[in-house]
């Protein structure tokens, strides 16, 4: 394998601190969701319903956004059922499925978690030099664009 840059980089080290910048990054994320009660399973849940097109997904859709287990992603949303943030509904189409609906005190939730997450990240980010966190955000977009096959660029100012 040749390397691209004037100098060789250890990909073992390359991905550790990939890893570890992933790390501390989701570390804010479970203390914002943990701030408000919910894990940080549930707040993965409520962001993806948030996101999607109706603010609503089937269980399945969910568990492969969030990168869970059928049956934790069906606790979850039991859980999440619970105390008034989702509601389970019949899919008309297909009788063997239903959706899961964001409700609105779900919706505000997930917007207070998202603003808590993206201050905490902005104040992580702070401790950078000037400059940093741009170059940064550059390099793993031109990165991801390279070698990863999903091909989702974030782009500057899209929050959490």
């Amino acid at each position: 394998m040749a390397p691209s840059d004037d100098f060789t980089v250890n990909p073992a080290l390359l991905a550790h601190q990939v890893d570890r910048l992933g790390q501390l990054l989701s570390s804010a994320t479970a203390a914002a969701a943990a701030r408000v009660g919910l894990t940080r399973a549930e707040a993965d849940i409520l962001r993806a319903l948030l996101r999607a097109q109706d603010q609503r997904l089937r269980p399945t859709s969910l568990a492969a956004t969030c990168g869970l287990s059928s049956g934790g992603t069906s606790n979850i949303i039991q859980r999440l059922a619970r105390s008034g943030f989702v509601n389970r509904e019949a899919n008309t189409r297909d009788g063997r499925s239903n959706w899961v609906h964001l409700t609105p005190e779900g919706a505000e939730l997930t917007r207070l978690v998202a603003e808590t997450v993206t201050e905490c990240h902005a104040r992580l980010l702070a401790r950078l030099p000037c400059g940093t966190a741009a170059h940064l955000l550059q390099a793993l977009n031109t990165t991801l664009a390279h070698i990863d096959e999903a091909g989702e660029p974030t782009t500057a100012g899209r929050g959490n």
